[in-house]
């Protein structure tokens, strides 16, 4: 194996050898597809981000719909605005952790809220409060009180967080929305989205969902990542070629 990757390719090129090592142009080649797949990715996050802003823009000035009215929408649930009339269960509070507002850390804060006639828990947003003096202490904040919540539909993150939550503490501080693990923890049956709740809605905190503060990176800022990757990619095979390209004849070329 090992003198298999130190064999030399030969390809005559009019008065030129090109004449890598087989193991060289191995490595050379599995670099560049790694920086394609690389470069794709980000050109898919960027056309992902496109999406969901246009998305936003087009749901922001719809009539907001009743609960039955968004279930029959099925499973493309994203940005509906809703208004939806019942209680909040303050004994259900739920902090999501790691939640940054530029440098300043802090959580968001979600109560369960009950509409009426319906058995299941919705979990409502109600903003960002910065952390404490204590980091291991949850910042207090008052209860929940009114009876209807104007808000658009989220979705919880599919991606993964390091570390487990501790279910058993109340209040709930979890690092990610896991509904599953979250409804037996709070002995209800929740929804599978979440509700923003409207800047102008009461019980609410500091709340910005508009697509710039929820993207993280815009689609251009990919796009720029995408190019880098790619311009490696292509750098790779120059060198590739350029450096074991030699003049047919030369003591090298043999």
């Amino acid at each position: 194996m090992r003198g298999l990757l130190t064999k030399q390719l030969r390809i005559r090129m009019g008065s030129r050898v090109w004449q890598p090592r087989l193991g060289i142009l191995l490595l050379g080649l599995l670099a560049v597809a790694f920086f394609c797949r690389l470069g794709f990715w980000q050109m898919g996050r960027a056309l992902e981000k496109e999406q969901m802003t246009a998305r936003y823009e087009q749901r922001l000035h719809l009539p907001p719909l009743s609960l039955s009215q968004l279930l029959a929408q099925g499973a493309d649930l994203e940005d509906f605005p809703v208004r939806l009339q019942g209680r909040y269960d303050n004994s259900r509070l739920v902090y999501l952790d790691n939640q940054p507002h530029g440098p300043v850390a802090g959580f968001h804060v979600y109560t369960v809220f009950f509409p009426d006639g319906d058995s299941n828990g919705i979990l409502v947003n109600r903003g960002w409060v910065p952390v404490g003096s204590d980091f291991q202490k949850l910042p207090p904040v008052p209860v929940a009180e009114a009876a209807v919540v104007t808000g658009s539909v989220a979705l919880p993150s599919p991606y993964f967080t390091v570390g487990e939550p501790d279910y058993r503490q109340r209040p709930l501080r979890v690092s990610r929305l896991e509904m599953s693990p979250l409804s037996a923890a709070l002995g209800v049956q929740l929804r599978p989205f979440v509700i923003r709740l409207d800047a102008a809605a009461a019980d609410g905190f500091r709340r910005e969902w508009s697509p710039a503060a929820r993207l993280g990176m815009p689609p251009e800022k990919h796009r720029a990542y995408a190019f880098q990757w790619f311009s490696l990619a292509f750098t790779v095979l120059v060198v590739l070629v350029v450096v074991n390209l030699r003049k047919s004849g030369s003591r090298n070329d043999e």
